[in-house]
């Protein structure tokens, strides 16, 4: 199937793929929503069941501790070892809800950290109120206070966990679920306050007006849920009704009511209490089998909201799977179509990303490189051309082409501004080297006609400066690529060599030469490495104090010799030295723009030299602080003195003449 040769916007607004990737990437979007969603539900379903058994533990032994510590309080005598056993009962219930409580603060709202967090605050004051119960100093009052916050915080996580439910019958589950924890904890603190009760009124009025709150909420709210709509909380609550256990508290709960009653005005003393209707070892057997029954309906309850939740997520997955699916279906059709009309731009794209890579990597590179190599070419022989149509592909073709020939026009500027340049450079030394050769002729006449001590030093310090000029000179020849004109052809002593070297600097008399070998430097290298020698140590002279000596010490090595420029100055950090020692081991090519970057001229002229004769020079820190500049001066360039030298002076090295 072919499609008209439409123009690149024309083409990609015709192949509709915008909207397709939209429709996909919402389909999948929705049904990632509802996935995550359903997701959450099945984690927070699977955190709430992992809570249930350690919070039933929690409330039952916080019930079972406060029950005991109200009746020691009140004076009954309670087994230290079964209030021991309830106080660690206890603690071991809150460490084993710590992690059920750290996973859902992580899943649940902020209010669900605030619940844990509360709970978590009142169990670290639990050995501090243990310990005043057991010195006699905490109330029963406090006391009964301090153990009802705890219940307190664990049905405040429950209602955010209820508000926090991922469907509705989730959410009404578990508020029958709180309901039913309400009656537990209700009927368990009245049971506690009830001890103050057995042999008359010990409860204060507001504790007395609670006891009887307590009670008949609790009786009040098992009633209602005996007639809910849900049959199965219903059935478990009409059983509960209907046992021995409920009868019995029915029929201790109003007598132990009639005790809180205040005593009427005018009467001197109360009347002896009525009995019990039932022994307090069996009322006691009863109200534990109550609580057991209200802690067996809560846990259902629970479990049954987690079952609803499981189940609501499962359906939402599905659900989304397949919404998910069937947007997917309709954009995968639709990409495809898209990609059919987009492979005919791909192709063309290829091609031309080949094309230009190809000018890029290869032609461009040859053409600096022959540049580089002085050879002339043509800007028309150098500029591609690239026919790619005349459609958007095409104009970019054509663009591409542009910016090469921009590119090469560019380098054929430079280039020849870098001959002009160097062809300045080299004129202006070549001109300087000849004054300054003819200065120095001038001066040798002079000092030997001249008897004068104080003249012959004003004439000495003038021909150390001129010949300073005339390295300054070398150095624009050197930069420029050309070559100085001093030369040797005799090898010279390496003594002589460093020697020369030191008296062209302009702090020659802070110079210290130290043990070299007595070894000679071929006659081809020598100015090259007089100069290389005195750019280092002017180099150290410049960048040390005035008072401090340099140092000049020399080895003979495996591979050479070594000479080693040490100076006293304040060194240098390493990244400067780094920066240096890579500029010192690849000679770079020495442009206006270099120079521009670093005013240092001596280290670009030290790479040159160093990179013509094969000679390493690095950069290190001191002994003393300073710079080290070791260079290594290769085998090839060491040679043994002639069969024919002389004891003379025939290999020593004028470091003014040559020219």
């Amino acid at each position: 199937m072919r499609f008209p040769k439409l123009g690149v916007r024309t083409r990609v607004l015709a192949i509709a793929l915008v909207p397709s990737l939209a429709l996909a990437v919402s389909g999948n979007s929705a049904a990632g929503v509802l996935v995550d969603r359903a997701s959450r539900a099945r984690t927070w379903a699977g955190e709430m069941q992992a809570g249930i058994a350690p919070t039933r533990e929690l409330i039952e032994a916080v019930q079972a501790e406060r029950q005991l510590t109200l009746w020691r309080l009140a004076g009954v005598d309670v087994e230290v070892r079964q209030l021991t056993t309830a106080r660690q009962r206890l603690d071991t219930a809150v460490r084993l809800l710590a992690p059920a409580q750290s996973e859902l603060s992580r899943i649940g709202p902020d209010s669900m950290g605030q619940a844990t967090t509360a709970l978590g605050e009142t169990s670290k004051r639990l050995a501090g109120i243990r310990t005043g119960i057991d010195a006699g100093t905490v109330p029963a009052a406090d006391a009964y206070a301090f153990y009802n916050r705890i219940p307190q915080s664990v049905m405040a996580g429950v209602e955010v966990a209820q508000r926090s439910a991922p469907d509705s019958a989730t959410a009404v589950e578990l508020a029958q679920a709180a309901d039913v924890l309400h009656c537990l904890e209700a009927m368990s603190r009245a049971n506690a306050l009830a001890v103050s009760l057995l042999d008359g009124n010990h409860l204060s009025p507001e504790l007395g007006a609670e006891y009887l709150s307590l009670v008949g909420y609790y009786r009040t709210a098992v009633a209602a849920i005996v007639a809910a709509p849900d049959e199965q909380q219903a059935a478990a609550a009409r059983a509960l009704v209907w046992s021995a256990a409920w009868v019995h508290l029915g029929q201790v709960e109003p007598v132990l009511a009639q005790r809180t009653l205040a005593v009427p005005e005018g009467s001197v003393k109360r009347s002896a209490p009525q009995p019990l209707p039932v022994p307090v070892d069996q009322w006691q057997r009863s109200a534990a089998e109550v609580a057991h029954g209200l802690a067996e309906l809560w846990q259902a309850e629970n479990e049954e909201a987690q079952r609803l939740a499981v189940a609501a997520a499962s359906d939402t997955t599905r659900k989304s799977v397949w919404a998910g699916a069937g947007m997917v279906g309709l954009g995968a059709i639709s990409i495809l179509v898209a990609l059919a009309l987009a492979n005919q731009i791909i192709r063309r794209l290829r091609r031309l990303r080949d094309r230009t890579l190809a000018l890029a990597d290869d032609e461009l590179p040859e053409t600096m490189r022959r540049l580089a190599a002085g050879e002339h070419l043509e800007m028309e022989a150098a500029t591609p051309v690239l026919d790619f149509g005349h459609d958007e592909i095409g104009q970019v073709a054509r663009a591409f082409g542009h910016a090469h020939a921009a590119a090469v026009g560019a380098a054929l500027t430079e280039a020849r501004t870098r001959e002009g340049v160097k062809s300045v450079f080299l004129n202006i030394a070549h001109r300087s080297q000849v004054v300054v050769h003819r200065q120095l002729e001038i001066l040798d006449a002079a000092q030997a006609r001249q008897e004068n001590p104080a003249l012959l030093d004003i004439y000495f310090r003038l021909d150390h400066l001129a010949t300073r000029e005339r390295r300054n000179a070398e150095n624009l020849i050197i930069l420029a690529g050309g070559r100085p004109g001093r030369q040797w052809r005799n090898p010279v002593p390496l003594l002589e060599l460093v020697r020369s070297s030191a008296g062209e600097t302009a702090d020659y008399q802070r110079v210290r030469i130290g043990r070299l070998p007595a070894v000679f430097l071929a006659g081809a290298a020598v100015a090259d490495v007089v100069h290389l020698l005195a750019e280092l140590v002017d180099n150290a002279a410049s960048f040390s104090p005035p008072q401090s000596w340099v140092e000049i010490t020399g080895t003979a090595v495996a591979r050479g010799v070594v000479v080693e420029i040490s100076d006293q100055g304040m060194g240098m950090p390493a990244e400067d030295l780094d920066r240096r020692n890579e500029l010192l081991s690849a000679a770079p090519d020495f442009a206006v723009t270099r120079l521009s970057e670093d005013s240092r001229l001596g280290l670009f002229v030290v790479s040159r030299l160093a990179a013509r004769h094969g000679i390493s020079v690095r950069l290190s820190d001191s002994d003393h602080g300073g710079v080290r500049a070791i260079v290594l001066l290769p085998t090839v360039l060491i040679e043994r003195e002639p069969p024919d030298a002389t004891p003379d002076s025939s290999h020593a090295v004028d470091s003014r003449r040559h020219a």
